[in-house]
């Protein structure tokens, strides 16, 4: 009955995390490092060595955990961690771990690990089918923050395209100094609103990290939990506001009306505006819904890309090389309105400026998208996508 209240938004937020969650709009904190992964190789490698140097507790949020190797590997690791004392808590998805088997799970419980599971698929209905946890969040010993794409499975560590094999292209970053408490809060809000045990909410959010850099960082928590669609808010804003150059890279586009608007609107007034999409999607209906988009972009001036030498999963938005935003949030209706999803705003030039020669070499190695292409398409074609985009709507 408890989670059932929790699930429902009846039972209130413990008041350490309301406190927190009260000043959790776009609020920038300083003194924090960041290092960015753009390969998923290299984003779950260091989230092992992380995992490894944990000796308090370890908080790890996820939407899709596999049961292969990678997955096994993270498992073996958590397993170790809390039968030496660590305490570990683990929530995620049911939907999106829905091919992991519950006995996956099992020796981590076990062990003592406490094991949360947003939305089991017992609980079928038609809100929480579409309302899911799509975050990624690892938070160890309340000093240390992993947030961005990556999801715990095999296609996420595979060697990058340098490497030779199809490995995900995706971003994900490391963070450290006091943003982390505030991250720290976002993984415990949702092990509240999932159901999980009581905990001393106030002592793991009681204390703020300390200083190790100069990046102020903002953290961006959205979804059917948060009071505002704070995602879709801020890249409206800063595309009004940008005044030179919007590079955005997303697997999935089906933004709606006012950021299709923001974009035309930033390039017809001169601004340089690129889209990095995938030319490979494991969600073929959207893709087809996104086609039927991409006309009226090209018309405004927008430049469109499609990567293709391995599936793309990063989602980043740069604007004038003064902000940028990673995280786990896509440009579609199901991550904008309907998933709970969390982000990080950075105001740092020199990782404006990292992140936009990691851009340039994306598009070296990606396809540029022209109308004529698109006016090749047929009327069966166009019509598929046109029932694409409309499935997606009342879906």
């Amino acid at each position: 009955m408890r989670a059932r209240f929790r699930r429902s938004r009846l039972a209130v937020l413990p008041r350490p995390l309301r406190a927190l969650a009260r000043r959790q709009g776009l609020r920038f904190v300083g003194g924090n490092s960041v290092h960015v992964y753009g390969s998923g190789r290299a984003g779950l490698e260091a989230m092992r060595r992380a995992i490894e140097t944990a000796t308090h507790q370890i908080h790890l949020e996820v939407y899709l955990w596999r049961d292969d190797d990678t997955g096994y590997a993270f498992r073996e690791l958590l397993l170790a961690k809390a039968r030496a004392g660590v305490r570990v808590r683990i929530l995620f998805d049911g939907i999106g771990s829905l091919g992991t088997p519950p006995a996956f799970f099992a020796p981590l419980r076990r062990a003592g690990s406490e094991v949360v599971v947003f939305h089991p698929p017992h609980r079928l209905w038609h809100r929480s089918l579409r309302h899911r946890d799509h975050r990624k969040l690892l938070v160890v010993d309340g000093r240390m923050a992993f947030l961005g794409g990556l999801n715990i499975g095999d296609e996420y560590a595979a060697p990058d395209v340098a490497g030779g094999a199809p490995g995900w292209r995706d971003t994900h970053l490391q963070v450290e100094g006091p943003v982390v408490r505030r991250l720290e809060a976002v993984f415990l809000q949702g092990w509240f609103r999932a159901g999980g045990p009581n905990l001393p909410w106030g002592e793991l959010v009681g204390i703020t990290p300390a200083p190790v850099g100069s990046v102020p960082c903002a953290v961006l928590v959205d979804g059917p939990s948060a009071p505002r669609r704070r995602v879709r808010e801020l890249l409206a804003d800063a595309l009004a506001r940008a005044t030179e150059r919007v590079a955005i890279v997303t697997p999935y586009f089906a933004p709606g009306r006012e950021l299709m608007d923001g974009l035309s609107l930033a390039a017809r007034r001169g601004v340089r505006v690129e889209l990095l999409l995938a030319a490979r999607s494991d969600h073929p209906i959207l893709r087809r819904a996104s086609l039927r988009l991409l006309p009226r972009l090209l018309a405004a001036g927008v430049r469109i890309h499609e990567y293709e030498p391995s599936p793309l999963h990063a989602k980043v938005a740069l604007f004038d090389d003064e902000l940028v935003v990673i995280g786990s949030s896509n440009l579609d209706r199901q991550s904008l309105e309907l998933s709970e999803e969390l982000n990080l705003a950075l105001a740092d030039a020199t990782l404006c400026r990292e992140l936009r020669d990691r851009f340039g070499r994306d598009l070296s190695l990606s396809r540029r998208v022209d109308a004529a292409s698109l006016e090749r398409r047929g009327p069966v074609q166009r019509l598929v996508d046109w029932l694409a985009g409309l499935l997606l709507w009342f879906w």
